[in-house]
């Protein structure tokens, strides 16, 4: 491999494109709520746990 090929200092669009800032949605990641879903399934999972105790 020669320093030639060195991709690395590229300028110009990146192969896999972008959005642009008015074609960007950043309201789309303020709706996502992941802690919610992962404390629900803490919750079913707590649960679970709780029955094969008690059931054993």
């Amino acid at each position: 491999m020669s320093p030639d090929d060195d991709d690395d200092d590229w300028v110009g669009t990146p192969p896999e494109g972008r959005y642009t800032r008015d074609r960007a949605k950043p309201e789309f990641w303020w709706r996502q709520r992941p802690l919610s879903v992962a404390a629900a399934g803490l919750v079913v999972v707590v649960i679970v746990v709780i029955l094969i105790a008690v059931l054993h």
